[in-house]
């Protein structure tokens, strides 16, 4: 359970790391990304897709670091926010779904949501909802309105048959910054990785949590040594794997 007010939206709800690890993860590859390749996450305007512990978590800690979350695209609905929803309200919006479901007052349709939400003016795309959903219209629709990073919450965001690196994320990870799900969201995984370490270990929420942002750091510090530009980071972190 996580005690302290700096990884958890609410101490009194008794979140776990498991609920809030991997979006927080998501967040981080953004953050060090734009640490590693150039300029600063914060007023970076993003989309979620999904708003479940992954994308609920993600938008949280995004916004936490100051960026503008202006679309959220969930199974029931969205919300678009041009000018980005307050940081008070994406909190409210994570401390508020009913299960993993988006639940708000300004919500739209799922149909009018996703005729909207991929032209909307945006730097980074979270996609965080299950796996194989975005098409690659939506995706170039996306890249046309300004999106330049994705952080893939989902295993294979992408309409791809295939399981690592299909066609359709090979178009993508070509034409931007594609961060590829065993790095983005690791962050369970290296949580299992670090309780199963030799010798002691830091089992304080911050102990945990720095290990996984450390731990994504490392790999795209590692992707930038061998590539300085900013497409093809995900071909060249599974050359890399």
């Amino acid at each position: 359970v996580l005690e302290g007010d700096n990884f958890s939206p609410d101490t009194k709800r008794k979140y776990t790391v498991a609920d809030m690890i991997t979006g927080y993860g998501v967040a981080e590859a953004v953050k060090h990304y734009y640490d590693i390749f150039g300029g600063t996450v914060e007023g970076k305007r993003a989309i979620v897709q999904g708003f479940g512990n992954v994308g609920a978590a993600a938008a949280y800690y995004m916004s936490q670091e100051g960026a503008k979350i202006v679309g959220i695209i969930d199974r029931v609905g969205g919300i678009i926010q041009p000018e980005g929803i307050p940081f008070e309200e994406v909190k409210s919006l994570f401390i508020n779904r009913e299960g993993n479901t988006l639940v708000s007052d300004k919500l739209i349709s799922f149909d009018e949501i996703n005729s909207k939400v991929w032209d909307l003016e945006a730097d980074v795309f979270l996609p965080c909802a299950a796996s194989r959903l975005v098409t690659l219209d939506q995706v170039e629709r996306m890249i046309n309105a300004g999106v330049k990073v994705v952080a893939c919450g989902a295993n294979v965001p992408f309409a791809d048959a295939q399981i690592f690196y299909g066609p359709n994320a090979e178009k993508v990870d070509a034409q931007i910054s594609l961060i590829p799900d065993f790095i983005a969201n690791c962050g369970m995984a290296r949580v299992f990785a670090y309780l199963m370490s030799n010798g002691d270990v830091d089992l304080s929420d911050k102990g945990i949590f720095e290990d996984t942002s450390e731990t994504i750091l490392k790999a795209l510090q590692n992707v930038h040594a061998n590539r300085k530009e900013t497409n093809e980071i995900a071909k060249t972190a599974f050359e890399i794997a």
